[in-house]
């Protein structure tokens, strides 16, 4: 059962798929990204990449984040995204965009949106940490002092970030967190 761990909605469940395989980010990782990061999410921008359920997102909204942006591109993930959107009554701080998440990127750069916190945890099996990296550095929509959070494959070779600089790594089994920042 997916639920928010903190914040104004701390507790509330949320809705996910049933029978579908997927791969939701563990309550370890949301507690250590929450954890040490939690100073910077009040007042945030947040977007959430490859958005899922929004469990992220929303904790982040839950968290006392202003705004939080979600891509999501599946129509079955987009059904239960909008569930839990209006069952947290987050409908006038979320917003989200139904399109590929390289596309929302470019889109995004071009219209000179600008986030606080990034976070992405993109299909482990398409090995996308490079490519998400340097998307995001190279469409600059993160703040001078924004982060990406990016979840990943322990296998997903080195990112190349697109003039982000690799600032912490967290490893929780199989899986790491990735943690970059704009310029060196």
């Amino acid at each position: 059962m997916l639920r928010i761990a903190g914040g104004s909605l701390r507790g509330r469940k949320l809705a996910g798929p049933k029978g579908l395989e997927f791969r939701p980010t563990t309550a370890r990782i949301k507690e250590f990204i929450f954890f040490v990061y939690r100073d910077r999410v009040p007042e945030s921008r947040f977007l959430d990449l490859f958005a899922g359920t929004g469990s992220l997102g929303l904790e982040a909204l839950s968290r006392g984040s202003r705004e939080g942006v979600f891509v999501e591109r599946s129509s079955r993930s987009l059904h239960i995204l909008g569930r839990n959107i209006d069952a947290c009554g987050f409908n006038r701080q979320a917003s989200v965009m139904n399109e590929d998440v390289f596309a929302a990127l470019d889109r995004l750069g071009r219209k000179g949106e600008v986030f606080d916190l990034v976070f992405a945890d993109p299909p482990f099996r398409e090995s996308l940490r490079s490519r998400i990296a340097a998307s995001v550095g190279s469409n600059r929509i993160l703040g001078r002092d924004g982060l990406l959070i990016l979840e990943h494959d322990l296998r997903d070779p080195d990112a190349e970030a697109g003039g982000l600089t690799l600032v912490r790594q967290k490893r929780f089994g199989d899986c790491v967190v990735s943690v970059y920042s704009p310029g060196g």
